[in-house]
């Protein structure tokens, strides 16, 4: 799936402007997921987050 330069553009200032390092998120990879997901940056990143931080339900606590 082809992302234009213009979206690649906006992605990586998105993550610039958030602290995110585009050596660790690279905007083309950013830009084709949210746009074969149909879904805007903020989303995406917020999918992100809750992913490497974890939910509630996914915890190391032993089981009763």
């Amino acid at each position: 799936m082809a992302v234009k330069a213009e979206e690649i553009r906006k992605a990586k200032k998105f993550l610039e402007n958030k602290k995110y390092s585009i050596k660790k998120i690279k905007p083309r990879l950013f830009a084709m997921v949210a746009k074969s997901l149909q879904i805007n940056y903020a989303n995406l990143l917020d999918r992100f987050e809750k992913e490497v931080n974890g939910k509630i339900n996914n915890s190391d606590q032993k089981k009763d």
